[in-house]
């Protein structure tokens, strides 16, 4: 967005100079096309002449061309392809897992050398602090659904108070009756269509949006009963809105003008509603735990009721109601997609290779039995799952939940590792290539969960080279959140279910992942899986 917007304002500034000078020279309508028509093009060529090129102190650099960059992301291409076929030849060539690439939003230099990573995400946040990241004009769809006062993108002082208060409520919430309820849910779901084929992508996003929801703040989206009820609906079509790159464009059609269109008009009304509806919650669950109305047991508390408590503990340090509402936002955005993907592509590589399924699914029995009924772990169960604890993070390294971090600025150089990055300049941890680094990892792209045994290749490797939750203090606070929710499931399916991939799938040969121009994991094919029952 920064590079469109610099580039319109660009062109508008100069043309304006331009046509005020040459336009009184102008005599006839056939030379004002001609000459405006030239105008035009030197001064679109001169603008994208300057963008085409990353900025001088970078150009030192390794780097992906604009040009490759923008022929990737119209073509929409693999993100596999696109790694083993412009990222990796770069690494071969010495770029020591550092370069520079383009994106919709200007230029940055990304990292996928683990001792470099390491520098960055372990030092302190005054270091390597966050980006100033332009989430839209005020009034637009994404601007007041990620716009606001949350922790992911502030810094500094609100951004310690914030991870003050947040913090105890996600070391406190391991609710895995409910993940395990809403398990059994998902069974009945499955069982009351005529078919054994499923699309994973989509029961599993209906699946982690209420689990985030009841988790998250005790509201029952009801997805898995419902996938077409008003609340899912409402939240669909802010999340496909979010992302309409029109809009993001031209912002005054989505403020000012967006009544011309009634699509897009309706989005904002559905975004009104959500915001009604998450305020209201707030406000009667600020009252509960006044109260001291707030029951059930401590692990299966909603994150809203534990941090609203957090609060009331730390005396002076407290959020909001929009700063509450703004991170709430985010931990569903966070935390919907990105765990139903990965429980989604587990599967998938359970099905590709039945000998690991078949390990998992032995060391789940030992654990939790064969009794031909739906069985919930407990906690110190689900900690018992070494192998498919070892499957989960082979399944984060492969296919990562977000190809990349958002960016930080350098505000000192960096010169390791045979790498020169200037201060001032915005780096991103480039996760999805860290994961592929051949120098890192052996056979990459192969799955291979006995990496992750003890002593095995991860825990041999210097640096940080498995990072698909970040690290360090900006390390994803719903790490352990998502785990737990992902061992009751796989754990659980893995009892029930067999499964397999069909032979005529578009997935057979590798995931159809794809999303360069916008760094977001995006599977545009159906994954269905073959399920059979074992009781």
């Amino acid at each position: 967005m920064i590079f469109i917007n610099q580039l319109i304002q660009t062109l508008n500034t100069k043309a304006d100079v331009l046509v005020k000078l040459v336009g009184p020279k102008l005599r006839t309508r056939t030379g004002a096309a001609s000459i405006s028509t030239a105008i035009a093009l030197a001064l679109l060529y001169t603008a994208i002449k300057k963008y085409m090129r990353p900025p001088k102190q970078l150009r030192h650099l390794a780097t992906v061309s604009y040009f490759d960059f923008l022929s990737y992301a119209f073509r929409d291409e693999l993100f596999e392809n696109y790694s083993k076929e412009k990222v990796m030849p770069l690494f071969k060539k010495g770029a020591n897992g550092v370069y520079v690439r383009p994106n919709v939003i200007g230029w940055n230099v990304e990292l996928a050398n683990p001792l470099i990573v390491k520098h960055v995400l372990l030092k302190p946040e005054t270091t390597f602090p966050k980006a100033t990241m332009d989430l839209g004009a005020s009034g637009t769809l994404i601007h007041q659904f990620l716009g606001g006062p949350s922790m992911v993108f502030l810094s500094g002082a609100d951004w310690k108070r914030h991870k003050k208060i947040a913090n105890p409520a996600f070391q406190r919430s391991m609710p895995v009756k409910t993940f395990g309820n809403l398990t059994i849910k998902m069974f009945k779901t499955m069982e009351s269509y005529d078919t054994n084929t499923f699309d994973v992508l989509d029961l599993f996003e209906r699946l982690t949006l209420d689990a985030i929801g009841l988790a998250g703040f005790d509201f029952d989206f009801n997805a898995l009963g419902d996938k077409n009820n008003k609340w899912v609906h409402y939240y669909d079509s802010i999340k496909i809105g979010m992302a309409n790159p029109f809009f993001m464009i031209f912002p005054a059609f989505d403020t000012k003008w967006v009544h011309w269109f009634k699509k897009r008009q309706q989005v904002h009304d559905n975004m009104a509603k959500f915001k009604e509806n998450l305020d209201n919650i707030i406000t009667e669950k600020r009252a509960l735990v006044a109260k001291n109305m707030s029951d059930g047991l401590e692990s299966e508390k909603d994150l809203l009721t534990l941090m609203i408590e957090s609060e009331m503990s730390l005396g002076g340090e407290t959020m909001s109601n929009e700063e509450l509402r703004s991170n709430l936002y985010l931990f569903m955005l966070a935390g919907h997609d990105t765990s139903s993907n990965t429980l989604a592509f587990t599967l998938y590589e359970l099905a590709q290779n039945p000998e690991i399924q078949k390990k998992a699914r032995e060391e789940v029995i030992r654990i939790l039995g064969d009794s031909p009924e739906d069985t919930i772990p407990t906690l110190e169960q689900t900690k018992q799952l070494s192998y498919v604890n070892m499957i989960m993070k082979e399944t984060m390294r492969r296919h990562p939940p977000a190809y990349n971090t958002t960016a930080r600025v350098a505000t000192e150089d960096i010169n390791m590792a045979g790498v020169y990055i200037p201060k001032g300049t915005e780096m991103c941890l480039d996760i999805y290539n860290l994961h592929h680094n051949p120098d890192v990892w052996m056979d990459p792209y192969k799955f291979d969960p006995e990496r992750f045994a003890p002593g095995g290749e991860a825990d041999n490797q210097q640096g940080i080279a498995w990072a698909p939750f970040s690290n360090g203090a900006r390390q994803c606070i719903g790490m352990n959140f998502s785990l737990v929710e992902q061992r009751v499931v796989l754990s659980m399916l893995l009892k029930k279910y067999t499964w397999t991939l069909p032979a005529d799938s578009p997935h057979k040969d590798t995931l159809q992942n794809r999303g360069i121009a916008w760094g977001l994991v995006i599977t545009k094919d159906k994954l269905d899986l073959i399920f059979e029952k074992r009781y």
